[in-house]
C-alpha cells in the first residue's frame, strides 16, 4: 500500500473568530422542525411532513430562487422501458471514480422510479412524446437515455413551479423569505435550532429537529452557473458547530458554459452534447475523439480537463460547442430555453459556433450524513448538495443531483421518527457589538479577490505551489475579516466563503492524487491505496482518511492530532 497523506495541516491555524458561532438575536420562535433552503431537497422534505408539524422554512432568496430553478438538463431515472436501477447503478459508480458508497448508490437508483412517482403526483409536467410517454434524453456517462426534462430545458424551474405551489396551497410552513441563517444552535450536545437574520432583526428559531438543505458553494469562483446565493453557508455554519464534514476537496467545473467577453455565465447543458453537439478547437477539431471512448459524453471531469489543455496553450478564453451539423427545428423544440438566451446575445443555436468553457458548478463535498440525512450532530439533518452521502463520489454522474435532493430529502422525512420539543434555556450572548463593522465597499473587494485566488489556483487543476500560495492568501483576507462585526448578509456570506475556500484548500493539498473532479498535475495519477477512502474533517479539525466500503464507522486510517 502507498504512503497516505500526512495531513499535517489543520484549521486550528484559522482565526479564532471564523470558529465561533454567533449567538446574538433578538426575538425568537418556536417550531418543531426548522428547514433551512427551499430547493428540491428543502421541498420535498417539507411536503412529506405529517401537516401538523410546526414547520419553518427559511430560504435566502423568494421562494423559489435556489440551484435546483436552475438545473437545465433533468433529473436521471431508470424508468424507461431498456433501463433497470442496475444500470443506473454501474453508471453512478463508474462515474464516481472509485469513490462512491455503493449502499448510498443502491438507494438512490433503486428508490429513483418511485420518488419520479411522487412528483409527478404533486404536478411536475414533465416533456412527453406523442405517445404521452415521458420523453428521456441522454448526457455524460449515461448508457441509456434515463434523464426527464420538462419544457425542453427548464426542468429544474419546472420542478421548482411545481413543489412551490404545493407548499403555498398546503399552508404547511412558516415561510422566511429573503432570510440569512446564520449558525447553528447547539445545546447539551444536540443542535437546537438556529440563528437567523431577516429584515435586519436577528431572531432564534429553536426546534428540535434543523434540516440543511441550503445547496453548494459555487460563487467561491469567478465564474459559475450558480445563482449569486450559492456561498457555502451550511457547510461552513456546520465546521463552526463541529460537526464532521468531508470530501472537501471534491468540486466539480461543468464543461460547458458559455464564455462571452463581458457576459454573465451561462450554462450550456450537457443534454446538447447528449443530443450530438460536438466540442472543437481554434482547428475545428473534435478533440474529445480519442480522448476517451464516448469522446463528448465522457465524464464531466474528463470533457472539464481536455477543454481547459485546449485553451491553456493558446491563451484562449474558449473552446467552440458545434449543433450546425443537427436538425435545426428539433434543437430549437429541445432547448428552448438556451436558444432564446443565446439569440439575446446575438447568436443562434444551430447555425453559429457556441464558445464555452468549463465553470465551478457542483459540489460533491459537504455535510457527513446518511441517506436518512442525519449527521454526527444529533438533531441535525443535512440533505442535497450541501451534504456529503457518498453517493457521488469524485464525480458526479451528471443529473442525478436533483435525484439525490428528491430520494433523500424524502427519506429523510419518511425516517424522521420523532421530534424533540424545542430546546430552552439558551442565552444569546452580546459580543460584537463594539466592533468595527466591516464596510460594504471592502466586502466587496475581499470576496472578488477570494474569486480571483480559488479561480486561479484551486480550480480545474490544481498543483502543491498553487494550493500553498492559495492557503497564504486566504489566510490574509481571513485576517482581514477577523475582529470586526459582521452585520450585512454581503460580510456574513465572505465570512463563511473564506472558512470554506480555506477548507477546500488545504483538503485539496491533503489528497495527493487526482480523482475525478480533483486533479493535481503534480500527482497525476489515482492512488490505488486511496480507492473509497474518503477525507473527514472532524470536531477539533482533525483530519482523517477513512472507508465506507464496510459501514460509516470505520476506525480511522490515517489521524492528525
Amino acid at each position: 500500500m502507498s504512503e497516505l497523506p500526512d495531513a499535517d495541516v489543520t484549521l486550528d491555524a484559522l482565526p479564532s473568530d471564523h470558529l465561533k458561532m454567533t449567538a446574538s438575536w433578538e426575538q425568537e420562535r418556536l417550531f418543531d422542525v426548522v428547514v433551512v433552503g427551499a430547493g428540491i431537497a428543502g421541498l420535498a422534505f417539507a411536503l412529506r411532513l405529517p401537516e401538523q408539524t410546526r414547520l419553518a422554512l427559511v430560504t435566502k432568496g423568494a421562494l423559489g430562487e435556489s440551484n435546483t430553478r436552475y438545473a437545465q438538463g433533468g433529473l436521471a431515472a431508470a424508468v424507461g422501458e431498456d433501463d433497470e436501477p442496475a444500470l443506473h447503478y454501474e453508471d453512478t459508480l463508474i462515474a464516481g471514480a472509485g469513490l462512491c458508497d455503493p449502499e448510498a448508490v443502491r438507494i438512490l437508483v433503486e428508490q429513483g422510479p418511485a420518488a419520479v412517482d411522487w412528483l409527478l403526483a404533486q404536478g411536475t409536467a414533465f416533456d412527453r412524446d406523442a405517445a404521452s410517454r415521458l420523453e428521456l434524453g441522454r448526457e455524460g456517462a449515461h448508457s441509456r437515455n434515463r434523464v426527464l426534462h420538462a419544457g425542453g430545458d427548464a426542468t429544474g424551474f419546472e420542478i421548482e413551479r411545481a413543489l412551490v405551489a404545493r407548499i403555498r396551497e398546503r399552508h404547511i410552513a412558516t415561510i422566511f423569505e429573503h432570510a440569512t441563517a446564520l449558525d447553528l444552535l447547539v445545546q447539551d450536545g444536540r443542535c437546537a435550532g438556529i440563528v437567523m437574520d431577516h429584515a435586519d432583526t436577528r431572531f432564534a428559531l429553536r426546534a428540535g429537529v434543523t434540516v440543511l438543505a441550503n445547496g453548494g458553494c459555487g460563487q467561491l469562483w469567478s465564474v459559475t452557473s450558480n445563482p449569486p446565493a450559492a456561498t457555502g453557508d451550511g457547510v461552513a455554519m456546520a465546521i463552526r458547530a463541529g460537526v464532521t464534514v468531508a470530501d472537501l476537496e471534491f468540486t466539480q467545473f461543468h464543461p460547458t458554459v458559455l464564455a462571452l467577453p463581458g457576459g454573465a455565465p451561462f450554462l450550456i447543458s450537457e443534454a446538447v452534447r447528449g443530443e450530438g453537439a460536438y466540442l472543437r478547437n481554434r482547428a475545428g477539431e473534435r478533440f474529445m475523439v480519442g480522448q476517451h471512448p464516448l469522446a463528448e459524453l465522457a465524464p464531466r471531469d474528463v470533457v472539464a480537463r481536455a477543454i481547459q489543455a485546449q485553451m491553456v496553450p493558446d491563451g484562449q478564453p474558449s473552446v467552440w460547442l458545434d449543433l450546425r451539423h443537427l436538425d435545426p427545428a428539433e434543437m430549437e423544440r429541445r432547448f428552448p430555453t438556451i436558444a432564446r438566451h443565446l439569440a439575446a446575445q446575438g447568436l443562434s443555436l444551430t447555425r453559429d459556433l457556441l464558445p464555452v468553457a468549463p465553470a465551478a458548478h457542483y459540489f460533491m463535498g459537504g455535510i457527513d450524513a446518511g441517506t436518512d440525512g442525519t449527521t454526527s450532530l444529533p438533531g441535525l439533518l443535512a440533505i442535497g448538495e450541501v451534504s456529503c452521502t457518498g453517493v457521488h463520489g469524485a464525480n458526479r454522474l451528471a443529473s442525478n443531483s436533483l435525484l439525490e435532493g428528491l430520494v433523500f430529502g424524502l427519506s429523510a422525512a419518511d425516517r424522521l421518527d420523532s421530534v424533540a420539543p424545542p430546546a430552552t434555556g439558551i442565552s444569546p450572548a452580546r459580543d460584537g457589538h463594539r466592533l468595527p463593522a466591516l464596510p460594504d465597499e471592502e466586502t466587496h473587494a475581499l470576496r472578488t479577490e477570494l474569486q480571483a485566488i480559488m479561480s486561479r489556483d484551486v480550480s480545474v487543476v490544481r498543483d502543491h505551489a498553487s494550493l500553498d500560495d492559495a492557503e497564504h492568501r486566504l489566510r490574509e483576507i481571513a485576517e482581514r475579516i477577523a475582529g470586526r462585526a459582521i452585520r450585512s448578509v454581503p460580510a456574513i456570506e465572505l465570512r463563511n466563503m473564506a472558512l470554506l475556500a480555506l477548507a477546500m484548500t488545504i483538503s485539496a493539498r491533503n489528497r495527493r492524487e487526482s480523482r475525478g473532479g480533483h486533479y493535481r498535475s503534480d500527482y497525476p495519477a489515482t492512488d490505488p491505496a486511496l480507492d473509497g477512502m474518503h477525507q473527514f474533517v472532524l470536531p477539533g479539525n482533525r483530519r482523517v482518511f477513512r472507508s465506507l466500503a464496510i459501514g460509516r464507522q470505520v476506525a480511522d486510517t490515517a489521524v492528525v492530532p
